[in-house]
């Protein structure tokens, strides 16, 4: 048992030796692994924060919220954000909804709107040359 706690101890020592934004990145890449809802940079639920920090007692919390913040600061999440629709939590339980003011606020963010543009368009012409193809095997 000694073992252990001076392993952790070790181990505690030389994360902390790390300099903040590779102990950041450290916590992002746990929770990329660990949550779907970050892998999928799906909407995250009001108050995740609190829920993240109970979660991962083992990183500092302002390294949580530091992460939490540059994931929420993604293009890709504020386009999921900006598209609306539910909010989820650690499980990928749907709890909430995006309102109209934060859905709005996303799309007022530089280059998130034309960005969700291109996509649809990107989306709409695979749609179509699928279809296409579809017809002509018939």
């Amino acid at each position: 048992m000694t073992h252990e706690t001076a392993l952790g101890a070790a181990l505690k020592n030389a994360v902390q030796a790390m300099s903040k934004k590779k102990q950041t990145d450290m916590v992002a890449e746990y929770l990329y692994n660990k949550y779907e809802v970050f892998q999928k940079c799906k909407p995250l639920a009001v108050g995740v924060e609190n829920e993240l920090i109970a979660a991962l007692p083992q990183f500092n919390a302002e390294l949580v919220k530091r992460a939490l913040a540059n994931h929420c600061r993604r293009p890709r999440y504020i386009k999921a954000v900006a598209r609306g629709g539910k909010r989820f939590n650690l499980n990928n339980r749907f709890q909430g909804e995006v309102s109209a003011e934060e859905q709005q606020h996303a799309l007022e963010q530089p280059g998130i709107r034309e960005a969700i543009e291109k996509q649809d368009a990107r989306r709409a012409e695979a749609k179509a040359a699928k279809q296409a193809a579809a017809s002509n095997q018939e």
